[in-house]
């Protein structure tokens, strides 16, 4: 009876959490579960860590939304070693001009403030951080949507393709050649 108990307390407790922002349970069936990337940022006595959804994986054709993407920030005050949750300012970049602003007057769910818009695929961003208590702190943390991304993987192949090609190419020659030699002796 007791181990039931236990069971069923560990049950309810296993409800829907967040992680950087990103709750556990699915919405979409290629959601991704996990941060896919996370960008780094650092500013007097504070260290930001800032989280990007922008639905990779996902057809961006299919989508309602197809250029939203949701950031997620953590500022954490190293020197006092807690998390911040006071007033922030959050703004946007494309190129060093505003695009997006919002004024959080505290930390969302679990300490964490959420931002979301449309961005494009051909921006330049970064989120300029603001803290609003004590010393106005500022972070500029630049950050790039999937769609940015360089595929070095095509890259790789093609150029490993390339080597081969040009070995093969190299072989044949070298091996006319010495037969070349062999046929006039």
């Amino acid at each position: 009876m007791r181990a039931l108990g236990a069971l069923l307390l560990i049950v309810v407790a296993a409800h829907a959490h967040h992680f950087k922002g990103l709750p556990h349970f699915n919405y979409f069936e290629n959601y991704p579960q996990i941060p896919q990337e996370e960008f780094l940022g650092q500013a007097g006595d504070y260290e930001f860590s800032l989280v990007l959804y922008d639905f990779q994986g996902l057809k961006k054709e299919d989508l309602q939304m197809p250029d939203d993407a949701r950031l997620y920030l953590v500022a954490y005050d190293l020197r006092q070693d807690r998390v911040y949750s006071g007033a922030a300012l959050l703004e946007i970049l494309d190129g060093g001009k505003p695009v997006l602003t919002a004024r959080k007057e505290r930390a969302e769910e679990e300490n964490i403030y959420a931002l979301h818009g449309a961005l494009l695929p051909e921006g330049s961003y970064a989120l300029r951080v603001t803290l609003l208590e004590g010393e106005q702190v500022q972070a500029l943390i630049p950050f790039a949507l999937s769609s940015q991304k360089v595929r070095w993987g095509r890259w790789v192949t093609a150029g490993l393709v390339g080597l081969v090609v040009a070995a093969a190419v190299g072989a044949r020659r070298a091996r006319v050649v010495q037969d070349r030699k062999k046929a006039r002796i």
